[in-house]
């Protein structure tokens, strides 16, 4: 008999999960606390259009998520185009991220420049990232880019993403994002790619799909409790509309939000306080139309103590769009005072800080706005990472999963579907169920 197996969470790899279930043979059943499918990756309308929540790109690696496309006709929408970068500092508007750019980057001393690119090769021809893991993200990028060059081109993308976390992040960590994007290039052009009509297109088919194989969608389900009943036995969620016996349950929602579903489930305190310690800092995502754009690149970077901004996202310069649009995260630990900000005060920064990039925009140039907020947006990895999380079989019957499993790679579409479905292919055939 097929065994009925509860997936939380409707992000990508809850998604994936799900869908490789029940291509095994398995009866899944998806609940999502949201009105909509897709985590992070979920759309919304905005200006006479349908974009994402938060900005979302493809690299030329995302193998697992092309597979995915492939398998739901959609391989044909997929589009690359070849992006530049920049970086805002001392009131300037820089080339950056070719060698060329970095060259000719006069801010920083020439030796520097030549370290900075020796790094960045030095992170394409890296494969054992083990020794990375035990060493602070700062230190490995001071040694390589020297006090100054670090301070220039690192400090304040830190600080304004992980301020007080800062120095904690894993070299490891770091290390996956260069990686990725270095390995995301065509004749040494950046190239990038995205999805025509955008996210929701390949979430909506893969919705269809899992209805087609028999997987029991439920939205605006968030799950209250979790227990077991113990090996072979199964396990119980309970939602707002009662309580539910499954054969097992996989969650794939962020790590903090299992803990209060185990301890409603009266597991062992112990267990759920390494839960409770896994970190990660909140975003506040703006988004806005304007009638011209910001710049000609797809991501800046901004080194200005003016703005507690990382980078702008122009994602009009990689999708055509209605508009000009631009991405304007805050990134911020709960903790901080800037997290009780109204939306407004948020939107109001970024037009500001537009404005000082390009001295063409004014008021009337911005056409729409808007502002998301997900409370588990990034997670912090700090040096030695694997040990600090939860073990992933916590109880009989019960597995949790999010996007910290597949560390050193950072959080992504591409890595969630890939690891999603691996891990149902191994939970069907090693019958995991029954432990």
């Amino acid at each position: 008999m097929a065994p009925t197996i509860a997936v939380v969470g409707g992000g990508p790899m809850g998604l994936a999960v799900a869908y490789q279930l029940a291509l095994e043979g398995a009866k899944p059943v998806l609940l999502e606390a949201d009105d909509r499918l897709g985590g992070m990756a979920s759309s919304f309308k905005f200006a006479g259009q349908t974009l994402e929540r938060y900005y979302h790109f493809h690299c030329l690696s995302d193998n697992a998520f092309f597979q995915l496309l492939k398998e739901l006709g959609l391989e044909d929408q997929l589009r690359w185009r070849q992006t530049s970068m920049g970086f805002y500092m001392d009131g300037r508007l820089h080339r950056w991220g070719s060698a060329g750019s970095v060259l000719g980057f006069r801010r920083l001393p020439l030796l520097t420049r030549i370290r900075y690119l020796l790094h960045a090769a030095r992170c394409l021809s890296l494969s054992n990232w083990q020794h990375l893991d035990g060493i602070r993200a700062t230190d490995w990028l001071k040694t390589w880019l020297g006090a100054k060059g670090y301070s220039l081109l690192w400090r304040n993308l830190f600080a304004y993403k992980f301020y007080e976390h800062s120095d904690s992040l894993s070299a490891a960590w770091i290390w996956s994002r260069i990686r990725r994007l270095g390995q995301s290039r065509r004749w040494l052009k950046e190239t990038l790619g995205y999805l025509e009509g955008g996210s929701h297109r390949w979430i909506d088919a893969l919705e269809v799909r899992l209805r087609e194989l028999g997987c029991e969608i439920q939205l605006s389900s968030p799950v209250e409790a979790i227990w077991s009943n113990g090996p072979g036995r199964g396990a119980v969620i309970r939602t707002p509309a009662g309580e539910h016996q499954f054969d097992a349950v996989i969650s794939t929602v962020p790590l903090p939000l299992v803990a209060p579903m185990l301890e409603a489930g009266g597991a062992d305190p112990t267990l759920v306080a390494r839960y409770t310690s896994q970190t990660s800092v909140a975003c506040a995502c703006v988004v806005l139309q304007t009638r011209q754009p910001i710049t000609t690149n797809f991501w800046t970077n901004i080194n200005d103590e003016r703005f507690a901004i990382p980078g702008i996202i122009e994602f009009s310069n990689l999708r055509p769009t209605q508009g000009h649009i631009t991405y304007v995260p805050f990134y911020m630990p709960t903790s901080h005072p800037d997290y009780q900000r109204p939306d407004s005060s948020f939107i109001t920064d970024s037009i500001t800080c537009l404005k000082a990039i390009n001295p063409n925009i004014n008021d009337a140039d911005v056409l729409t706005t808007h502002c998301s907020r997900y409370r588990y947006a990034q997670p912090v990895c700090g040096t030695h990472f694997i040990k600090s999380l939860p073990p992933d079989h916590p109880l009989p019957g019960i597995t949790t999963v999010d996007t910290t499993i597949y560390y050193p790679e950072d959080r992504g579409i591409s890595e969630s579907i890939g690891y999603g479905r691996k891990l149902a292919k191994n939970f069907i055939r090693k019958r995991l169920w029954c432990n």
